[in-house]
């Protein structure tokens, strides 16, 4: 699956012994814990990248592209409190309590796709933008663990790298495929598995203005305040399979949390 744009507001209570990691810092024990979590600061991202893809978020915004959704949960409907568009390969669809979104495709090579305006499809392309720095940054990441892991080095974790794709992105417009196998550094084998665990061919968006929301539902476990999302698991994500979050809010104490099952 590709990336989730997604909103959490959290106020950690004095002396709380939560298990949760936040996207804002992680102690070197949940760095253990959580060691397949990468985590990148978004200084570290190409300027001109978080340019183009959050004015095509303001711009499908503009264009009103985003709705609520109607779920089922525990045999009741009710609307999601964020709003969504999928956007993706032609075709693809996600499903989530019982409700199947289809994708609003993106440009795509050998695909005639007709969009009501220009700014639309410059918003779409700009997400494949996006896709193809993210999948590029997690075959690196994943690369970097497979070489840890040969070596028996426990409990390895991925340091960050400060690298600029800005040019690339640029000058190439898209991700070749070929261009992480090219310079894979593990075995043949296992850089067909990354790559295909890293093949982000659709993207979930959620929206939401938490000014314009007369009640938000508060995190049950940890007292973390108001959520934009609740905890969740996705039971459609394939094994091993790997999920990017590109995370644009408004100023204010929201993150993105993950925690682990025990």
């Amino acid at each position: 699956m590709s990336f989730l744009k997604v909103r959490f507001r959290s106020h950690l209570e004095e002396g709380s012994t939560s298990e949760v990691v936040l996207s804002s810092s992680r102690s070197p024990q949940q760095k253990t814990r959580y060691s397949k979590l990468i985590f990148r600061k978004s200084d570290s991202v190409p300027a001109e990248l978080h340019q183009v893809v959050q004015k095509g978020f303001l711009t499908l915004r503009k264009h009103d592209c985003f709705f609520q959704d109607l779920v089922r949960i525990k045999g009741k409907d009710f609307f999601t409190p964020v709003s969504r568009i999928l956007i993706g390969n032609p075709g693809c669809t996600y499903k989530y309590l019982n409700t199947r979104l289809f994708t609003v495709p993106w440009p795509t090579e050998g695909c005639e796709i007709k969009y009501c305006s220009p700014q639309i499809h410059d918003a779409c392309k700009a997400l494949i933008k996006l896709n193809d720095y993210l999948h590029i940054e997690a075959v690196k990441a994943l690369q970097g663990q497979s070489l840890l892991d040969t070596r028996d080095i426990k409990d390895a974790t991925v340091i960050d790298r400060d690298q600029n794709f800005a040019t690339s992105l640029t000058e190439k417009g898209s991700f070749s495929k070929d261009q992480s196998s090219n310079n894979c550094n593990v075995p043949e084998d296992d850089c067909t598995s990354l790559n295909k665990r890293t093949s982000y061919n659709l993207t979930l968006l959620n929206y939401m203005d938490p000014l314009q929301m007369p009640y938000l539902k508060q995190e049950p476990y940890f007292g973390m305040g108001n959520m934009a999302v609740s905890w969740h698991h996705d039971e459609n994500l394939v094994e091993r399979s790997t999920v990017a979050v590109y995370s644009y809010s408004c100023e204010g104490e929201w993150f993105s949390a993950l925690q682990t099952e025990h």
